[in-house]
This record gives structure tokens, sequence and C-alpha cells, in this order.
């Protein structure tokens, strides 16, 4: 008797990847479109923040914050999102085991693409005295992205799933398990933002740098409202 094991595993093995394609795809786009609405408030915001600058200056930090920074963000944010997916997919392929060496090693290897590509990276000078807490901590908050990424990529149905929120529903087992994710992401975003607010002369930024940064620091926290109503309607 002849048995079909290797046909039945390289069946089996190729489902998966399709899986994995379709899962990557709802992810990426959930991703793009959180961007897009990101830059958004930022925007509503930077206009709400300048009706106590004069009309000389309002016009200086509106094109800066739209044309520099609001422009940069969404290139390199997209490119950052791209790498990540990539980056948690090729794990999940070679079957790496969270927190093993190989899993650390991995982090370590990325880490000098994503730090470039990173905002709280990008907009930072790297000679400040606080940069090398601030890198450290953005090597957490990556690690915590990854964490993040990996249980909604990993997810396998019969039929492959249709959207984001189906995704979701599929990753977590409730509410409350998909914002503590969230909240391993957020919470180290939040301690990167802690050590920039020590001494602002850290951000590599020329125009109202006060403003700018109270703009997204603003625009952070609401959408990290915006987040956590999200997933009460993905569960409710």
């Amino acid at each position: 008797m002849i048995s079909n094991t290797p046909a039945t595993a390289e069946i089996a093995s190729i489902a998966s990847c399709q899986f994995l394609e379709n899962n990557c795809t709802l992810l990426r786009a959930h991703l793009f479109r959180q961007t897009h609405e990101s830059l958004s408030i930022g925007a509503e915001i930077i206009e709400s923040e300048m009706k106590g600058l004069s009309m000389l200056v309002r016009p200086v930090v509106s094109s800066f914050y739209r044309n520099v920074l609001q422009r940069d963000m969404e290139r390199s944010t997209r490119k950052l999102v791209n790498g990540m997916i990539k980056f948690a997919a090729a794990l999940i392929r070679d079957d790496v085991k969270t927190g093993s060496d190989e899993f650390h090693r991995r982090l370590k290897a990325k880490f000098p693409v994503y730090l470039k590509l990173d905002q709280t990276g990008r907009q930072c000078k790297r000679s400040h005295p606080n940069f090398p807490r601030l890198e450290e901590n953005l090597k957490d908050t990556f690690e915590a992205q990854i964490l993040g990424t990996l249980p909604i990529l990993k997810v396998n149905m019969d039929v492959p799933i249709k959207n984001y929120p189906d995704l979701c529903r599929a990753a977590f087992k409730n509410a409350e398990e998909c914002k503590s994710s969230l909240n391993l992401q957020t919470d180290a975003m939040l301690r990167g933002q802690a050590i920039i607010k020590e001494d602002l002369s850290i951000l590599n930024i020329v125009v109202a740098r006060d403003l700018i940064f109270r703009v997204l620091e603003k625009g952070f926290a609401q959408k990290i409202e915006d987040f956590n109503r999200g997933i009460d309607i993905i569960f409710s």
C-alpha cells in the first residue's frame, strides 16, 4: 500500500500559504486605512491648534506639516506596514516560535530597517542624549507590533476570511484579548512619547516643535480611543 501522506502534506501546505496570503492582504488594507484616518485626524487637530498663531506663522506651520511631515509619514508608514507583514509572514512560514533565540535573532537583524522607517525614529535626532533610551523602547515597540500581528496572520479557517472584523474574531477569543494585544503595542508607543516629551529638542523638527508634538500626541490619543471602540464593535 502506497501512502499518500506526502501529497496530503503538500496540499495542506499550499492551502496554508493561501490562507496566509489572504490574511496579509486583509491586514495590509486595514492598516493602510488606519494610516489614512490617522493623517486626517492630525490635519484636523493642527487646524484647531493653529488658531492661536499669528496670520504670518500659520501658513508656514500648515505647509510644513502637510507638505513635509504628513507626506513623509504616509510614505514611510506604508513601507513599514508592508515590511512588518512580510517579516511576520516569514516567521510563520519558517515556523519560528515567539520568544525563541531565532525569533530574537530575526528581530535584531530587522530592527535597523524598522528604525529607519518608524516615524519616532525618523523625526528624532540620533545625536540627542535621550535617543539611546528611545531606541531601546522602539525595540520593544517593534516586538510588540510583531507579536500583535502574528495571531492575525496565523488564522487558518476552512473557508478564507473575507474581511478584517472576521479575521479579528478568528484570531482573538474576545474583545479583552484583542485589546490586550493592542495595549502591548500602544503602551510601548506611549513610553516613547514620554521620553520625547522630557526634552523636545530631540525632535528633528524646525517649525513649531511644541505645537506639532502636541498635535501628534493628541492624534495618537484619539486613535487609541478609536481602536478600542472599533474592537468593541467587532466583538459586539
